[in-house]
């Protein structure tokens, strides 16, 4: 699912605005949320694989308990609609390297150096699974392009108040080829479970409060 450039301007597709929606549902932690949201994914043209990795990435910013929640809430609907869990990928921890940086360095741009600094001076570890488990492991996975699986991960954020993390993956999304009118998009899908008091302070920290010309 990949945006078509002549349209970089334009509204989600229904497809990536639904996984959208979902990931703001996972993060709220409502089962029937989650699996209204999974109903309106596949209604909407979301393929089973799509909606597989948008949950399945919620772990990284959720953690476990709220993405085996989600999975729960999710699994009845999916298999109603013929679908099942694909294979468990690949270990490979070399492969993971590789990707997650050049996937960092892609998100963060110019300040990829700086990100690394920082985040070693707070916790060696965590910067060593950033890279290896969150960009390689985890990111880099096949089934949404990078700008979408960012899209997904606003909405992840702006539904937990995550301010500081909004920011980066606002900007990130663009990087990765998607659009800040897509990244106001993703953040104000998030209003019905956030509520309208989270978006205008997500849309604020973002510098995303009122469209401009720019995509």
């Amino acid at each position: 699912m990949g945006a078509d450039p002549r349209s970089r301007g334009a509204s989600l597709p229904k497809p990536e605005a639904r996984l959208v929606a979902l990931s703001s549902a996972i993060a709220a932690g409502d089962p029937e949320q989650v699996a209204t949201a999974v109903k309106l994914a596949l209604q909407d043209g979301a393929a089973h694989g799509e909606i597989y990795e948008a949950l399945l990435q919620s772990y990284l910013f959720l953690g476990f308990p709220r993405a085996i929640e989600a999975f729960f809430a999710a699994g009845p609907v999916l298999r109603l609609h013929q679908g099942t869990p694909p294979p468990a990928a690949e270990v490979d921890p070399g492969a993971w390297l590789r990707s997650g940086e050049a996937l960092c360095r892609r998100v963060y741009g110019k300040n990829y150096q700086k990100l690394v600094e920082t985040m070693r001076e707070l916790s060696p570890d965590l910067a060593s699974w950033m890279i290896l488990e969150g960009y390689g492991k985890v990111l880099s996975r096949r089934g949404l392009s990078a700008a979408v699986r960012e899209y997904c991960v606003v909405a992840m954020l702006t539904t937990t108040r995550m301010w500081r993390q909004l920011r980066s993956h606002a900007i990130g999304a663009v990087n990765v080829g998607g659009t800040r009118a897509r990244v106001r998009e993703s953040i104000t899908l998030c209003a019905p479970v956030a509520g309208a008091a989270v978006v205008s302070e997500a849309l604020r920290v973002s510098g995303l409060e009122a469209p401009d010309a720019r995509g």
